[in-house]
């Protein structure tokens, strides 16, 4: 039913009711937008005017919520899945707390980072209140993980990478997670675009002003977007389209928050009858990931690897000990607490020193298709105190693509003690 088809006092009350509901509310025929920006570069703010200009040409309100602390977050970059997880918490309560307290009707979001975009569109989905997404210009990430191993591994320096970087800037928006957006309609297509000096990101900001008002009249949030349907279909699009398998990860929350299960048995399922033609993904279980992991490959890449665990808490340290020379042959580089996290400058590391037949890696985060034999997105993860979390140095691991299995030489009665043991993971740690 309408609004502007009821009485003044009907009105109000339909209003009242909605809104102690939780459903979106308007005010009579003005819906008011909200824009939330996390970046704090001259683009975003232009892109935010455009906006501004393609809402009030539809006749309602808006106003801009600047939330630039995120993105100096993101510039420090939450290194530990428990910061991770954290992080995007507070970003979704954020969220949920602007909508309601001011009675939003819809939101914009502008962002340079899919982490921070997931826990934002996460409080809208909370809020059940329409949402878009309005990708900033950035540099494109696999090009900085490619350029970063070179560092590592001693190829180019750092003032050379700086300036590779800066001279293959391209729009970060071309990533998988923005896409799979555009595809959910949670974005639209011209801002994904990878479009420069012809005003078409600008064009494209003013068209997400016009929609947002367009989704927040008829009421289309992502509660009706998210479901069943659309999530296998994106998988569908990921896999079809070659795309890494970690580009699912924070759209598979998005669908997990909206009460649609995500299991990695239905995306193994997909990528066995699908990956033989395109990006090759293979759903790896056993005795050091229960639950499953991913072991994405190309064809150069070993079939089979067994070696000894070197278990590291952090990114950095692992490849401190690589750069150092402190890895043998025949090794397995086990990442503890990477949820969310692209270990993939390791993998390039590894590639650049020709070690990519001597070492693999297991880890609980994601990583790019690479020469690395890697086991990526293992659960349960290392802040559930299980197997995956107890691995130590020394332990044998075995990986074997053609029979999709990730194994441990510790035996069940070690893992318990072990669990018993592992205190450092159970405590809850906060994004401050």
């Amino acid at each position: 039913m309408k609004l502007n088809s009821l009485t003044p006092t009907s009105k109000l009350l339909k209003k009242l009711g909605s809104y102690s509901s939780g459903q979106p509310v308007t005010s009579g025929d003005v819906p008011h937008i909200a824009v939330i920006n996390t970046c704090d570069v001259i683009e975003s703010k232009k892109l935010v005017e455009n906006v501004i200009l393609g809402v009030k040409l539809q006749g309602a309100a808006v106003f801009v919520h600047n939330t630039a602390n995120f993105g100096y977050s993101n510039k420090i970059n939450p290194m530990t899945a428990k910061y991770a997880e954290s992080f995007r918490r507070v970003t979704a309560s954020v969220a949920e707390a602007i909508i309601k307290c001011n009675m939003i009707d819809g939101v914009v979001i502008v962002t340079d980072c899919d982490v921070t975009a997931a826990g934002l569109l996460a409080g809208c989905l909370n809020a059940n209140i329409p949402a878009l997404v309005l990708p900033v210009t950035g540099a494109d990430n696999s090009a900085i993980l490619r350029v970063t191993g070179k560092v590592t591994s001693g190829e180019i320096t750092s003032t050379q990478c700086e300036d590779i970087i800066r001279d293959a800037s391209e729009s970060k928006c071309d990533f998988t997670f923005f896409n799979l957006l555009g595809n959910l309609g949670l974005s639209i297509d011209t801002a994904n675009a990878r479009k420069f000096g012809s005003g078409a990101r600008f064009m494209a900001a003013k068209a997400t002003g016009e929609k947002i008002v367009y989704y927040a009249k008829d009421i289309n949030s992502p509660k009706k977007l998210l479901n069943k349907n659309t999530y296998q279909s994106m998988i569908e699009f990921c896999l079809q389209a070659g795309d890494n398998i970690s580009a699912l990860q924070l759209i598979s929350k998005l669908f997990a928050a909206n009460d649609v299960k995500t299991p990695h048995e239905f995306i193994g399922e997909r990528a066995s009858k699908i990956s033989p033609t395109t990006s090759r993904v293979v759903l790896a279980k056993g005795t050091a990931c229960s639950s499953g992991g991913y072991i994405q490959y190309r064809e150069s890449t070993v079939a089979a690897f067994n070696g000894k665990a070197w278990v590291y808490a952090t990114l950095e340290d692992a490849d401190t000990a690589l750069l150092l020379g402190n890895i043998p042959a025949g090794s397995v580089i086990v990442l503890h607490n990477c949820v969310d996290v692209n270990v993939t400058a390791l993998a390039y590391s590894i590639e650049g020193m020709g070690r990519e037949k001597d070492i693999a890696i297991v880890t609980d985060g994601v990583c790019d298709k690479t020469n690395v034999l890697v086991v990526q997105m293992c659960t349960p993860n290392s802040l559930a105190n299980e197997e995956f979390a107890n691995i130590q140095n020394g332990d044998v691991l075995e990986i074997d693509i053609s029979r999709g299995r990730f194994n441990t030489s510790i035996m069940a009665k070690d893992q318990k003690a072990r669990a018993k043991k592992n205190t450092t993971k159970k405590g809850e740690t906060f994004f401050i």
